[in-house]
């Protein structure tokens, strides 16, 4: 798949398919651009000449209908006065001769002559009707019996005397459809002249649309995966313009392909490198999603293969954890999650599904954030020191019992030097001898000491130390730490300053651990102090409880600064003490949520330590 990713013909091929896919067995209804120009345009025009040729109809017909009937009636009329004559004369076959006369006309169907009462006197016809309008014996004029037959009745009247009426009825046959046919013909000619303006408009938008086929036939060859098509249009107008753009798009696209195609091909080797580091790795890493699913884990761990991680999910990592390692655990990931911020050096403690033994790991949870700083992932590395904490245990168990064991014959010395010196006293020896009392009381002393320091220290980092949490402004024993040291400071001449803030700093701690961390700091700066002075601040500091102790003593190097807290590290060789006292110092700061540090700009400018304390809820 991803070779496939970072072909470009390959991909435009699956484009391709997943058009023909979408298509299936019946393609969709495409009308070409000429015919959806063509159309509109004749069926606008058809309606147009429909209508106009219609509207026109009507119109001579209604004009010729009018010209005709005033002609019938003029020839009716004369027919009339040609008629009067031979009735006042009252020659009868005159009467008739004029009638038949009349009747001889192809257009006349009937002639009749009623007297002045209305009663028929002579008819050409009897066999046709008239209607009853002209029936009536007042009516005069035309009307129409239907579009091809006409009445007329015109009154014979004679010096103010009515006489009668001549009634003829006319007969146009074949005049509608005369005039139907001239339009009939005249619309049969505006068709085909449509017919025509069809093909013409058809060809027009052919040549006008022909580059836009060449457009899509070089489409059809690009999605069939030659990127080298280009679309070849001499239009001279917009079109070829968007030809000229569509090959600088393909042709910047088939470069952008390639770069890809380049990039994706290097992302895979380093995907495939980095991949066989993680795989390769001894440490054990995991990536967990923000809505807590297992997206890596590169090797199983106590006792379960990774598939088995990867079925139950993230879930089996707290659950493989032992009660309190459990807690830890889920504190972490809930201060990680909260804060964003990385936990480092988490010890864990798990129980072997198999052997049921104990499987010690040190875990790093990091967060990954997105870049809007939201949690996308969370990266955990978890290394056994499974081997290494056996070790650490054993050497701590020695530390622990022989410091126990010279704790017991320290005491007995102590209590006999004392003893020793009383007799010395009684026998008035003491004086000689003081000197040698001073050191042996002064070796003791830094002895007790060094065997109370080390106990303490393994108290603290086992675990097992109890600490009574209580609710207290860190002032007043910040005020206590200056008096009880106030002797120590003037002995050495050195001027000790305070600046604590004027609010309350509550906390809440084991007062007597966090009075032994202070006590700590301030003695090391008396101790590494040969002049100058000594200042003791507290504030708060950004949500938190700040603590510092500053000196102007013989400071620190900048490489020296971190590992001054750890075990047995010493600033002097000649330094008494062991150097556990800062190490103390930083165990009791963890216990309590807090951090602890050192800062100085090097040897001779003094140095200042830190302490910060999460301050009480």
């Amino acid at each position: 798949m991803a070779n496939q990713a970072s072909d470009p013909k390959a991909v435009m091929q699956t484009l391709m398919r997943k058009r023909k896919d979408e298509q299936g067995l019946f393609p969709p209804f495409r009308m070409s651009m000429r015919f959806k120009l063509t159309l509109p345009v004749l069926i606008f025009v058809s309606l147009m000449g429909y209508m106009l040729f219609n509207t026109t109809f009507r119109l001579v017909r209604q004009l010729a209908i009018e010209k005709n009937t005033s002609r019938l009636l003029a020839t009716a009329e004369v027919y009339a006065e040609t008629i009067k004559v031979p009735m006042i004369l009252g020659a009868q076959n005159d009467v008739k001769e004029v009638m038949a006369w009349m009747a001889s006309r192809p257009d006349v169907q009937e002639v009749r002559l009623e007297d002045a009462k209305g009663r028929l006197v002579h008819s050409i016809n009897p066999d046709i009707e008239f209607p009853l309008t002209v029936q009536n014996s007042q009516f005069g004029g035309i009307y129409t019996i239907s579009p091809d037959m006409y009445a007329a009745a015109i009154p014979l009247v004679s010096e103010g005397v009515r006489m009668g009426r001549v009634l003829v009825i006319f007969s146009h046959l074949g005049f509608d459809h005369e005039l139907k046919n001239i339009f009939i013909e005249r619309l049969m000619l505006f068709f085909v002249m449509m017919v025509g303006l069809g093909i013409l408009t058809m060809g027009v938008t052919w040549v006008a649309i022909r580059p836009i086929f060449s457009l899509k036939r070089t489409v059809e060859k690009i999605l069939a995966g030659d990127l080298t098509a280009r679309a070849r249009i001499r239009s001279f107008d917009e079109v070829e313009d968007l030809g000229e753009a569509f090959n600088e798009m393909v042709a910047r696209t088939s470069t952008s392909l390639d770069r890809l195609r380049m990039r994706t091909e290097a992302l895979e080797e380093s995907e495939e490198k980095y991949r066989q580091i993680v795989e390769s790795a001894s440490d054990i890493i995991f990536t967990v999603s923000a809505e807590g699913e297992l997206a890596l884990l590169n090797r199983g761990f106590s006792g379960y293969p990774r598939e088995e991680f990867f079925r139950q999910g993230f879930v089996l990592f707290s659950l493989l954890n032992k009660e309190e390692s459990r807690k830890h655990f889920e504190d972490a990931l809930i201060e990680v999650c909260r804060t964003k911020q990385p936990v480092i050096n988490l010890s864990l403690t798990h129980r072997h599904c198999q052997t049921q033994e104990e499987v010690f790991y040190l875990l790093n949870l990091t967060p990954v954030l997105d870049h809007d700083g939201n949690l996308k992932l969370l990266q955990g590395v978890m290394r056994d020191v499974t081997e290494l904490r056996r070790v650490e245990m054993m050497k701590d168990s020695l530390i622990r019992d022989v410091t126990h064991e010279l704790k017991t014959p320290v005491a007995k010395f102590q209590m006999t030097t004392a003893i020793f010196e009383k007799e010395m006293e009684r026998l008035k020896l003491k004086e000689q001898y003081k000197d040698l009392f001073k050191i042996l009381n002064s070796n003791i002393d830094r002895l007790m000491y060094t065997i109370t320091s080390v106990m303490d220290l393994s108290k603290l980092e086992s675990g097992n130390v109890q600490i009574e949490r209580v609710t207290f402004d860190l002032r007043d024993l910040l005020h206590q730490i200056c008096q009880d040291m106030d002797a120590m400071v003037r002995e050495k001449g050195l001027e000790f300053t305070t600046d604590l803030a004027n609010d309350p700093l509550r906390v809440t701690g084991d007062k007597n651990m966090l009075y032994r961390l202070f006590m700590n700091l301030v003695s090391n700066s008396i101790k590494f102090t040969a002049k100058g002075k000594i200042t003791l601040r507290a504030y708060k500091h950004e949500g938190m409880i700040r603590v510092q102790v500053e000196d102007t003593g013989m400071g620190i190097e900048k490489e020296f600064l971190e590992k001054i807290f750890d075990r047995f590290v010493q600033k002097t060789a000649s330094s008494l003490g062991i150097g556990v006292g800062l190490t103390i110092c930083r165990d009791i700061a963890r216990l309590h949520q807090g951090l602890v540090w050192a800062e100085s700009e090097g040897l001779d400018r003094g140095a200042i330590m830190t302490v910060e304390l999460p301050p009480a809820e």
